[in-house]
């Protein structure tokens, strides 16, 4: 099995919408997702191991944001992984 992660932004500039934070430039509204998809070695889709969906919080007067840092989903999707699969090979 693969196991391949990575974040995407999800966009709703524009839209009126609750909860949303800012993207990658602040003028920009939505959402970040980290899914971990699982695939066989010939790249056959298995599903959705496991995803983070956050929107970033408001920087405060310093400039920092406050919550989890971004960082923090690697590490937890790779416990999430190691859990079910404890006897695996990982690479990352």
């Amino acid at each position: 099995m693969l196991c391949i992660a990575d974040t995407t932004e999800l966009n709703f500039n524009g839209q009126e919408m609750e909860g949303l934070g800012a993207l990658s430039y602040e003028a920009q509204r939505g959402m970040y997702l980290h899914p971990t998809y699982v695939v066989t070695p010939d790249r056959e889709p298995l599903g959705v191991l496991d995803a983070w969906i956050w929107a970033r919080e408001a920087r405060d007067a310093d400039g920092q944001r406050g919550g989890i840092k971004e960082s923090v989903r690697w590490i937890e999707g790779l416990r999430s992984k190691l859990r079910c699969c404890p006897r695996h090979v990982w690479c990352t």
